[in-house]
């Protein structure tokens, strides 16, 4: 994944002494318990959502050590089996994945990724600045390679609602910045860290659209210049 990130304004160091950035980098942790329970939540591109948990420690660490969140999707289907039933889930319909734990660690983000979270749309507002236009940072403002920065981004899946996320990470070259976009486009999938604890595995295979704000400098030589109706901005990102 290359580096599409804008550098965080100097309006935002300079008014967050609360220190809400790192707040929101920070998921909630799921509450502690004496018996930990494994639930994994299969988001559908029909819009429905199927739960299953899983008790036994053992199981859920074999199953955990098991998964490899970038080839997640690649096979045909997910087949989980449960004492009275087997559930089949066809890769190729699945918006996302959720592993939700209070002992499993997230895994590694692609290099040059420091942290991938999960926003609630009102979050994404607010650090967007979608309400304040007048404090949105442009896309071509120059960023220094290697420099660590956030970027805000709205996903819109395919049959589902958007998704919205905060990524930080160390600005690449110029000459990377599109590396990002071929990323999305590839078809693989990507995790991030969920609101309220957690990891999700996202199918970028059922990515419709996205929308980076304030994204990178240069965009590609056979891109429409035109800015988002204002509707569109006060509805949704």
């Amino acid at each position: 994944m290359a580096e599409w990130f804008k550098r965080a304004s100097d309006d935002d160091r300079n008014t967050n002494h609360s220190g809400e950035r790192e707040a929101i980098m920070k998921t909630n942790p799921t509450e502690s318990s004496s018996k930990p329970i494994l639930t994994i939540r299969f988001h559908l591109t029909d819009g429905s959502v199927h739960s299953f948990t899983q008790a036994d420690a053992i199981i859920n660490e074999k199953l955990w050590d098991a998964i490899e969140p970038s080839r997640l999707f690649v096979q045909q289907r997910i087949v989980v089996g449960g004492e009275h039933s087997k559930s089949v889930f066809v890769a190729a319909e699945i918006i996302r994945v959720d592993f939700l734990h209070v002992s499993f660690q997230c895994w590694e983000f692609p290099r040059g990724y420091s942290d991938i979270v999960e926003l609630s749309e009102e979050e994404f507002r607010k650090h967007a600045r979608l309400d304040e236009p007048s404090l949105m940072v442009k896309r071509d403002r120059p960023t220094p390679a290697g420099d660590p920065l956030v970027s805000f981004i709205k996903l819109q899946m395919r049959g589902g609602q958007p998704l919205f996320a905060m990524v930080e990470a160390a600005v690449k070259l110029p000459a990377e910045s599109q590396s990002f976009m071929q990323f999305m486009l590839s078809k693989a999938a990507v995790h991030m860290r969920l609101r309220g604890g957690g990891i999700g595995v996202l199918n970028l295979a059922n990515l419709a659209a996205y929308t980076v704000y304030p994204g990178v400098a240069q965009i590609p030589a056979d891109a429409w210049l035109a800015e988002p109706h204002q509707t569109q901005l006060t509805k949704t990102a």
